[in-house]
């Protein structure tokens, strides 16, 4: 559900949010850096860049299906999980 200013409204999620794939970065290709670096099972490693500003939810996709994370700080997901990005009208 999602609040008003006069209430709670029932909204499906799918009208609130769009799940994107993550994107492949091998452990070679990563380099230190302070934003985590999220697989299926969570913080998987860290990267000098980010793929996306958090705070976000991941979801995986791939071995450990349906597992979700929050993270507070921008974060790169893998293309094991997927991540909710907000749709602009909610």
């Amino acid at each position: 559900m999602i609040q008003h200013r006069l209430g709670w409204h029932e909204k499906r999620l799918g009208d609130i949010i769009t799940l994107r794939y993550g994107k492949g970065l091998p452990k070679r290709k990563r380099r230190p850096g302070p934003y985590p670096v999220y697989g299926s099972s969570g913080v998987i490693g860290f990267h000098d860049e980010a793929l996306v500003a958090g705070p976000g939810i991941i979801v995986g996709r791939k071995g450990s299906i349906g597992t979700i994370h929050y993270e507070d700080r921008d974060f790169f997901p893998i293309d094991t999980v997927f991540y909710a990005e907000l749709k602009d009208s909610h």
